[in-house]
């Protein structure tokens, strides 16, 4: 019935027809795979830009935190020249001496309880201006040593200026 030629020819076609829906078959599942891998590239240049965003808020943050550390560095230096400042009042005269400020108690008990009811209220004062208390007129105009508050002139005599160092 059928000739070797003619099942050589049909299975040649039929070779050729398996080849052909093999070939088929491969760039169908290649044009899948090109199209998720597109998917996931774009899902992957999205989450590149959002995490750029992060970044750049992050580095911002970092700026602000920095900044802020600085002023309170700034803050905490000009705190701690007070204390020196207070600490001094008590152990060096106005010469810049030391003394003994208990023999000077001591031996002149009232001039003491008037300095020291003095410092109580100028600190009081201090308490409120910066617990919110507006200053005075009197605060404000201070010019001279005699007129400023000492416990804390640079928050209750903002225009004083100190004519010595």
């Amino acid at each position: 019935m059928f000739g070797i030629g003619n099942v050589i020819k049909i299975i040649s076609i039929l070779v050729i027809v398996l080849v052909i829906a093999g070939g088929l078959y491969y760039v169908t599942e290649l044009k899948a795979n090109l199209a998720v891998a597109q998917l996931n590239e774009e899902k992957l240049k999205d989450s590149i830009a959002a995490q750029n965003e992060l970044l750049e808020s992050m580095k911002q943050d970092i700026q602000a935190i920095q900044s802020m550390n600085q002023a309170l560095l700034d803050q905490d230096k000009k705190h701690q020249e007070e204390i020196k400042n207070l600490s001094d009042k008590f152990n060096v005269n106005a010469k810049g001496e030391a003394r003994d400020f208990g023999a000077i108690a001591s031996a002149k008990p009232g001039l003491i309880e008037r300095l020291v009811n003095r410092g109580t209220v100028n600190a009081l004062r201090c308490l409120e201006i910066a617990s919110g208390a507006p200053l005075t007129e009197k605060e404000l105009n201070a010019k001279t040593t005699s007129e400023i508050n000492r416990e804390c002139p640079s928050i209750a005599n903002p225009n004083y200026t100190p004519t010595t160092p």
